[in-house]
């Protein structure tokens, strides 16, 4: 079973770890499953669920999302709406509140003595002490967004004890519970599975596709076929076809869901195994995933489709480059040599966490290639994805930290000055980028008034921001594409969705904020202030749809004033301000 080989490594505890416990604590203990060290002590505390309800999800953990893989396990609210009481799942401290308009929203880390960090993300609110205390931070910080550590003896928990409210704050599109249980040294999420708590399962993964590439020897996808599988369900399928490849070289990638008891949510699959002649090649499983590894995500599957067709193909190939740990089996980094005369079996299985089990085979076979099949490369720069490069390119200086590339790469480049603000295009949108190249453009032409307000942006009219440094502009980006310098002065836009002058049985006033440009990569986010009556007050902002809620219940009848104060990243201000009475 794969569940119980693989409970024995996420317990294991750490030298250091243990003596940071016992700093903390005076004690390690190690709950749930079972230890390799003798030294540990156990705990009859293992960890519960943070609901009261029936787990159903609303997302997996290791699914694949934009750009990271889901670090947590999304456990849906009972009623579909807000408010379910959500419970620590394990004795320890509070060890970090933090509040963000995107991402997390309101979210609460417990530290437990076990080695092990619980994350409670998306809250509506907190337990009453917790909120009064996090308020008080955020008016001494005149701050919505906030980030604290308030210390292993300021709120102590007990196992099953309240400590907020199920809600829809952050990146949310509805009310959930994002649940996660971390390495408390290391910081690595790991699935909440392998510590009991999940919903029930009796559905094995449903396979719909599997490519066939044909790759090159730097494993660049010269040639791609796919198998439709018509939605396979439980069982184990003989071979159906025999695919020929006009390549040297093949790698599969496959397109498959995991549905779950309860709920019509598409799930990612937990483990996939390749057979090549009854050879195990590849394998992954998702027991734990980093955070600083959780982009090489655009490595593990199929970029290119990912951005072109909206279809999310999980590659059982590794690249050179690809920094994730989880694959336990690779014979050849899972790519398969073909023959002329010699079929290849190839043989998917796929499984969820219960076991339940998927199967699927097909033959491959290597022919000879027509003319105008292969890819044919045209480039500038050719890099090697292990080493840094620095470089100029028309009128930029680009520079390429080591593993930007998860393989050896080639470099295409063009660029336009037509209209006086200089453009580029580099590469591709749909080839994956793993770490932040800097790019230096030229600001010759534009008068010194206006530097401070250029910016880069895409050809989304996202701006990637950028520091002035002389006669240049200095911008790290993460994604390759288009890209051109822009002058924004546009000021951003405060639209009144919600106000009343006289608002006695009103609960709040209802904003939207809109810029011209939307921040991404390192730009800087909006900054907004709202006052009453000259007073900063706490204002909450939802960036998935730029809401601006400005809560009235703590406003004493009479008259007052509100003042909103916006700014964007180029420092262009917008002031919205009326009288009202409460």
């Amino acid at each position: 079973m794969i569940k119980n080989n693989l409970k024995v490594e996420v317990c294991k505890i750490t030298f250091v770890q243990r003596i940071l416990l016992i700093v903390i604590y005076g004690f390690v203990v190690c709950s749930d499953v079972q230890a390799q060290d003798s030294t540990a002590i156990f705990t009859t505390e293992k960890f519960i669920s943070p609901v009261d309800h029936t787990i159903k999800l609303a997302g997996s953990f290791g699914e694949i999302r934009t750009n990271h893989f889901h670090g947590g396990i999304d456990i849906k609210s009972r009623t579909g709406e807000e408010g379910d009481t959500i419970k620590a799942s394990m004795s320890g401290f509070i060890s970090r509140i933090k509040i963000q308009s995107g991402g997390y929203g309101k979210v609460l880390y417990i530290t437990h003595p076990n080695g092990y960090t619980t994350v409670y993300a998306h809250l509506q609110n907190f337990v009453d002490t917790v909120q009064q205390y996090i308020n008080q931070k955020q008016i001494e910080s005149q701050s919505y967004e906030i980030d604290v550590y308030p210390g292993a003896d300021k709120y102590k928990v007990r196992q099953g004890q309240a400590i907020g409210f199920m809600g829809n704050t952050g990146r949310s599109y509805g009310p959930h519970l994002h649940f996660e249980i971390r390495s408390s040294i290391e910081e690595i999420p790991q699935n909440p599975y392998l510590f009991g708590i999940g919903p029930d399962d009796n559905k094995a993964p449903s396979l719909y596709n599997i490519d066939i590439h044909g790759l090159d020897n730097m494993q660049h996808k010269i040639w791609s076929k796919t198998q439709r599988t018509s939605t396979v369900k439980k069982g184990n399928l003989n071979v159906v076809n025999t695919i020929e490849v006009p390549a040297w070289r093949a790698g599969i990638a496959i397109q498959a869901i995991d549905l779950m008891n309860g709920a019509k949510n598409k799930n990612g699959v937990y483990a996939i195994q390749m057979f090549v002649d009854d050879t195990l090649y590849y394998s992954h499983i998702m027991n734990e995933v980093g955070f600083d590894v959780t982009k090489y995500i655009n490595s593990h599957i199929d970029y290119q489709q990912k951005k072109k067709a909206k279809r999310t193909l999980i590659k059982c190939y590794k690249a050179l480059g690809n920094k994730l740990e989880f694959y336990p089996t690779l014979v050849n980094n899972g790519e398969i040599k073909l023959f002329k005369n010699k079929p290849r079996r190839v043989h998917i299985v796929l499984k969820d966490f219960y076991e339940n089990t998927t199967e699927y085979s097909i033959n491959l076979l290597r022919r000879d290639a027509k003319e105008g099949e292969l890819q044919q490369f045209s480039f500038e720069k050719h890099l090697k994805f292990d080493s840094p490069a620095t470089f100029k390119l028309g009128s930029c200086q680009f520079d390429f930290p080591a593993f930007s590339l998860d393989k050896d790469g080639y470099i295409s480049y063009s660029e336009n000055n037509s209209d006086g603000l200089l453009s580029f295009k580099i590469n591709e949108e749909y080839d994956p980028l793993f770490n932040y190249p800097t790019v230096s453009l030229p600001l010759s032409g534009i008068p010194d008034s206006l530097l401070s307000k250029v910016i880069l942006i895409n050809e989304k009219d996202q701006s990637y921001g950028g520091q002035h440094r002389r006669d240049s502009l200095i911008v790290r980006f993460g994604v390759f594409g288009n890209y051109k310098i822009s002058i924004d002065t546009i000021p951003p836009i405060i639209d009144v969705k919600s106000f009343l002058s006289k608002a006695k049985s009103k609960p709040f006033f209802r904003f939207e904020i809109r810029d011209n440009v939307e921040a991404k990569g390192f730009a800087k986010d909006i900054i907004y202030d709202v006052y009453i009556d000259g007073e900063w007050v706490i204002a909450p902002l939802k960036a998935l749809d730029n809401t601006l809620i400005v809560p009235l219940h703590n406003i004493k009848s009479g008259n007052h004033h509100i003042k909103i104060r916006v700014e964007d990243h180029s420092h262009n201000v917008t002031i919205w301000e009326r009288d009202f009475e409460n």
